[in-house]
């Protein structure tokens, strides 16, 4: 399976979430896992890194999400795996939760508002796999 239509893992504590983003996905021809703690998801990276990652911010805590994030990009094994944030709270809030939390940049590859329509979802799915795909 190739990098445009691989696997995708899902963190996030909604099941309904899970259940819509699987079944926007699959259609695309994506394998969607999902788990709702950061934990949990983290675990699964490590044994099976995906083609990309799906991650909430607001889970068992506020900044769990960005947290997982910045782990990411420490661990040599995930540091290159694409992150989409998917939240209700909206960009410019994650982008002062991630100054306030790690003084930093926003070390994402995209964000998306919930609730988002299902063709923004596949539109910027496709637009980070295919970018990854090409080596950029």
């Amino acid at each position: 399976m190739s990098a445009e239509h691989g696997h995708i893992l899902l963190i996030d504590d909604d099941p309904d979430m899970h259940l819509a983003v699987e079944t926007i996905l699959a259609r695309e021809g994506h394998t969607v896992t999902c788990h709702q703690t950061g934990p949990d998801g983290l675990e699964a990276m490590r044994r099976e890194p995906p083609a990309l990652v799906l991650l909430d911010i607001m889970l068992t805590h506020p900044t769990e999400g960005l947290q997982l994030a910045a782990e990411m990009r420490r661990d040599a094994r995930l540091e290159k795996i694409p992150i989409i944030i998917v939240s209700s709270i909206g960009q410019a809030v994650i982008e002062e939760m991630v100054r306030e939390e790690f003084g930093g940049a926003l070390f994402v590859d995209a964000c998306l508002e919930k609730p988002f329509d299902p063709p923004a979802l596949r539109t910027t799915v496709q637009r980070i796999l295919k970018r990854e795909t090409m080596g950029a």
